[in-house]
């Protein structure tokens, strides 16, 4: 049966990797793509440029913010406009801080929890209906909510709680048999780390046990076998090179 794939923040890093990925590897299940993204029209375009003319055609680009409601509702109204069910939903969109907890305001701590957990969590619950059986949702996730970070405390705050809800939601789809889990990557080359000292790498990759970052293509790599596998349910499986292995 052919697939109607719903992948949000899907135009760079490891969304980008994603869309890649599914084209490379399960094209001819796909019926249609839909990709959001918030605010980069050329970013879309040189991924849909990326694409052969055959793939281009299945996808369809949805453009809204997603880190408040109203941008989830323009969202959920221009997606089922075009469809009226999901095979695979991949949540892909996240944002964080390097900001000191000390300088954290209310504003600052709520638009990160809003974008990462809040909208996240209502896009599920309006989606569910629409859900096929057999269906599959994937979060995106991160080691930081698994092992704190110094960095980036509601960075980690968030992700511990995607992590809880992928585990939790299982339970809520039970009767359509949705499978949903949650993929957690340690430090991955995307655009969020193109500020990065040298320094910091260094200390970064010397706690690694492959000794350097992980590439998109690799995340997605897992995204993809954990979404094709129908015994992974309620699971959040780390992609980090063996981080904190020295």
């Amino acid at each position: 049966m052919k697939k109607t794939i719903v992948i949000t923040s899907g135009t760079s890093g490891i969304g980008r990797g994603i869309v890649e990925q599914l084209f490379q590897t399960t094209g001819d299940e796909i019926e249609r793509l839909f990709v959001n993204y918030g605010h980069h029209d050329q970013a879309a375009q040189d991924l849909l440029s990326s694409l052969s003319p055959a793939d281009a055609q299945r996808v369809t680009f949805i453009k809204s913010d997603m880190s408040d409601e109203a941008g989830l509702t323009h969202f959920l109204e221009a997606l089922l406009s075009y469809t009226d069910h999901v095979d695979w939903l991949i949540l892909n969109t996240g944002i964080g801080t390097y900001l000191p907890f000390e300088q954290y305001t209310f504003e600052l701590w709520n638009k990160v929890m809003t974008t990462n957990v809040t909208v996240p969590a209502f896009l599920v619950q309006k989606l569910r209906p629409y859900m096929r059986e057999n269906g599959k949702i994937l979060f995106m996730g991160s080691h930081a909510g698994n092992v704190p970070y110094s960095s980036s405390l509601v960075y980690g705050t968030s992700k511990a709680a995607v992590h809880f809800m992928a585990r939790s939601l299982m339970k809520y789809f039970d009767d359509k048999h949705v499978c949903i889990n949650a993929v957690a990557p340690g430090f991955i080359e995307t655009p969020w780390q193109k500020d990065r000292t040298d320094e910091s790498r260094q200390r970064i990759n010397a706690k690694i046990a492959a000794h350097r970052f992980g590439t998109p293509q690799e995340v997605a790599a897992m995204a993809i076998s954990i979404l094709k596998n129908d015994y992974v349910n309620g699971t959040v499986v780390e992609v980090t090179g063996g981080y904190d292995y020295f």
